[in-house]
Formats: C-alpha cells, structure tokens, sequence
C-alpha cells in the first residue's frame, strides 16, 4: 500500500503512466521538471494525520507531477531524515503548517520553533525552492514567511498552485501564491479548487494505518470553505468562505479506500459537516450503501442548526458514533457577539435528535469574550448540565487572529489593544488571547470549582476541572496512557470513557 516507503518515513509515487517495478516500487521519473517533496513538519502527540499530505499529492500525481512525502510525525532525527529526504534533489519543497499553536491560554505552546527547526535544515540541504502552506500558514502568510524563514507559500488551496510552481511557472500566474520581492511582499488571489473535479478517492501517501495504531484520528473531507460570520473564527481566512461540495459517492469510496487500507476509526476534516444538511444526508446515505455502516467508526463537527433527527439516523447508519458541537454559548447576548446564528433551542433540537438516533455528544462552549459576566458563565454551565451531553468541552479565553473582525477590534494594527488582550506579538502570529477583564483575575479557578467534580466537564484553562480532565490535547498524558492501552476515536470521546470509569 505505501509504495516506496523507507524507514525513514519517506514515500514515493510516480504518475499512473509510469512503469511499475517489481514488488510495487516505483523508481523516480526524469521529466523537464523534478519530483516535489511534500514535508509534514508536525510532531506533536498524540499525533494528527496529515491529510493535506495526502490529497496534495494525489492532485500533482494526477497532474504528472512526481511526488515523494517525508513525514517527520515519525522521526528521531530531523537533521538526518531532511538529509536523507534531499539526496534525490527534488525541484520543490513544499511544508505544510498545520497549526500555529495549540490554541491554549493556559500553555500558549507555539509549534512554530519546531516548525523553524525543519524549514532549518530543509535550508541547509538544498537550494530548491522551500513553499510553505497549510491552514496554519494561510491565517498569517506574510508574517509565517518571516518566522520559517521562507520566501513562498500559498495562502487557501494548494492543488492548482504546487502544480504550476512544479513546473516553473511566474509567481504572478499562480493561484493564492505569497512570496518575496525585495523588501515587499506580494499575494496573489486565491482561485477556489473544484473539489468535484478532484481525483477520488484520494491515494494514501502517509501511513493511514500507523497514525490509528498511534491512535490518531484520520480525517475525511467531504466539503470545504466556510459561509459563517462567527467573528473569531479564521477558517475563512485559510479555506474561504465559498462551500464546496465533494461527491457523496467520491467521499464513500475514499472511507471505503481507508477501511480496506486497515483504518477504521474516522473524523470529519469539514469546517462543519452539516454546513449543507442535504449533503451530510446524503453523504452518510452513500457510505452505508457501501456497506460500511457496521465496519467504521466515524465522528463529526456539526452545527446545531439543521441538525434533524433525519441526518442523525442517516448518520449513524453510516457508523458515525459521536458529534462534536461547537456550541460556543447559550446566552443570546454572548452568541449574537461572537457572530453565531444559532440559539439555545437549536442546541435543545441537536441534543434530542442525537440521543434518539444513539450518538455521543459533545458540547463546546467558549467563555471570556467580550461582555461575558461570571453570571453569563453559570447560566452556561447550568444550560448544558440540563441537557445531560456525555461531554462539555470549556475553553476560557479567546485565540485571536489577525484579519478576523474580533481581533481587529480588539488588537487593531498599529493602534493599543483592548484591556483583556494578551497577545505574544503585535502581528498575533504567536499564541494570543483575549479574556475580559470584569471576570476578575481569579476566573480560571473559579469556573474549574463550579465546574468541579462534574467528570462530562473538561477544562481548557488554567487548571482541569476534575483531575486530569484537561482539555488540551497536546502533550495530556492521561489521554496518552490511554492510546497507549488501546482507545481510539475522537479524544474527547476518549477522555470521557476515562472519566465515567
């Protein structure tokens, strides 16, 4: 199944065209332009699946472009295996960022040191170009350049533009492309991929199986881009706000693709995989047409809205066992400023339709914005007790994003920010946050007593709120014995087997 894969982690194919070799290898095509070297730079544990990996070199195989993945999810030896990686001298070097930190007020732990480490030694074992891209890097082209120590990227979807970059093109021709032209830096506009278009089911470059056996979680996609105003949110930023829509039957022979290739346990990759109601409806209906329904398990990030009990069956017939969503609040006030459309009655709907159609639920709330009150705080905390989800995700403090309209009016460029900002630089490229000041100093350790000794409650702040009930996935140990003794599925589905013990 991995072609060419070494121990080092690195994988090669060539186009479809070529001659295979013996034992299914595939030996490096001489063309007018090089292979493309696709690197995932991310090391943290438990570890993520890159599925941009994966679908990017599935696009330039499709284009005839060579591609080879060096995936450093794996490696003792950054130096050693970026050396190793570049012997072949590939004609492109493309890093993906995936995340800029983990998203935590409390650790504020920046991934970018680690990510520079790479991009380091990609510098010193070649001169080929070194593009970088990612969600992470889309949020903050210009100011990711500078930190990796780059000269390109590509802001939003990379398909079309490593493509055209592989084979030489100018940088003004290339699609969402960011790069250095003396002191200034230029960006091209993006141009949304057809994911329609895309070939399907996406080829395994990374070792899928390996990443479950970690106890990652695999993702699948089944639409991209985001129409929504939330205010904090920077998925627009780095996927658009255009909803695309991949083919139900494409997406169910893809899970179909990673069962037989030993992966059985699945999340969703969607900003919201029910963003178009009909879709995930008929997305589920095609994987349990190919009989998958009693073979995967599959977990979701939906919207409460257009969450019916007709999608939550659909859904579970097609082996998903838990949703996760991302609430934010109760309290209108609170939703109407954070840009959400939904209210506590969508919650009511999603959390019955759930239940009936037997799904775990988990329920994200996201406290300390702008006029939140200790007392908008408990009526949250109250609110979800009385719905009884098996989980309750509390993440106090916002992560601000340049270019996002609550950052801008909190952290506006050039101007002093808003008390309650505690940003890491004034670019908000580093680990920043915003809690507001009315809640008082001591609000971390209030909000884990009222929520203490309630185990369905994990707390992404200064403390766990029942022991190792942390909410902060990088680096939990409680979550890593667990892996280690065999649990997989989405973390908080995880933790909250843990907790009920």
């Amino acid at each position: 199944m991995f072609e060419g894969r070494s121990a080092s982690g690195i994988s090669s194919r060539r186009p479809a065209a070529l001659t295979r070799r013996r034992r299914g290898c595939y030996a490096p095509e001489v063309t007018a332009y090089g292979h493309v070297l696709l690197v995932n730079p991310n090391r943290v544990r438990p570890p993520i699946a890159p599925v941009a990996v994966d679908l990017l070199a599935t696009s330039l195989e499709a284009e005839g472009v060579p591609v080879r993945v060096l995936d450093l999810a794996w490696s003792r030896s950054v130096e050693e295996d970026v050396r190793a990686a570049l012997r072949d001298r590939p004609a492109l070097v493309a890093v993906t960022v995936r995340n800029l930190d983990d998203a935590s007020a409390a650790s504020r732990a920046s991934f970018l040191p680690a990510h520079r480490e790479v991009t380091d030694a990609i510098r010193r074992h070649t001169d080929a170009p070194l593009v970088l891209g990612g969600v992470g890097f889309s949020i903050a082209p210009a100011e990711a350049l500078a930190a990796l120590g780059a000269d390109r990227g590509v802001r939003g979807e990379g398909e079309a533009a490593l493509a055209l970059l592989a084979r030489g093109a100018a940088p003004e021709s290339v699609p969402g492309l960011v790069w250095r032209e003396g002191e200034r830096v230029r960006e091209n506009p993006g141009r949304p991929v057809d994911l329609a278009a895309q070939p399907a089911p996406r080829r395994t470059f990374v070792d899928n199986a390996r990443y479950l056996r970690e106890g990652a979680q695999v993702g699948f996609e089944t639409s991209r881009g985001c129409p929504m105003a939330c205010r904090y949110c920077a998925d627009p930023l780095a996927k658009g706000r255009a909803l695309r829509r991949r083919a139900p039957e494409a997406v169910a022979d893809e899970v179909l693709a990673l069962h037989d290739g030993g992966v059985d346990v699945l999340h969703t990759c969607d900003a919201e995989f029910n963003l178009d109601a009909a879709h995930a409806e008929a997305v589920s209906g095609a994987i349990a047409a190919r009989g998958l329904g009693d073979r995967v398990r599959w977990y979701a990030y939906c919207l409460p809205t257009g969450f019916t009990p007709q999608l939550a069956a659909a859904m579970r017939a097609a082996g998903c066992v838990g949703v996760n969503f991302g609430i934010d609040h109760v309290d209108d006030g609170m939703l109407g400023r954070l840009g959400r459309a939904h209210r506590f009655a969508d919650v009511e709907s999603a959390r019955a339709a759930a239940r009936g159609a037997g799904l775990a639920v988990m329920l994200d709330l996201l406290l300390g914005a702008p006029g939140e009150t200790r007392a908008t705080i408990a009526l949250a905390i109250d609110a979800l007790r009385s719905l009884d989800p098996e989980a309750v995700g509390v993440t106090l403090g916002l992560r601000l994003y340049r270019g996002t309209p609550l950052a801008d009016d909190l952290a506006p460029p050039g101007r002093p920010a808003r008390a309650g900002v505690c940003a890491a630089d004034a670019d908000l490229l580093g680990p920043s946050f915003f809690v507001d000041e009315a809640l008082g100093g001591d609000v971390g350790p209030w909000l884990a007593g009222l929520i203490a000794g309630d185990a369905r409650f994990f707390f992404l702040g200064e403390a766990g709120a029942s022991g190792d009930a942390s909410y902060n996935y990088n680096d939990n140990s409680a979550l890593d014995d667990a892996i280690a003794a065999g649990a997989r599925g989405a973390y908080w589905d995880i933790l909250r087997r843990l907790s009920a013990r």
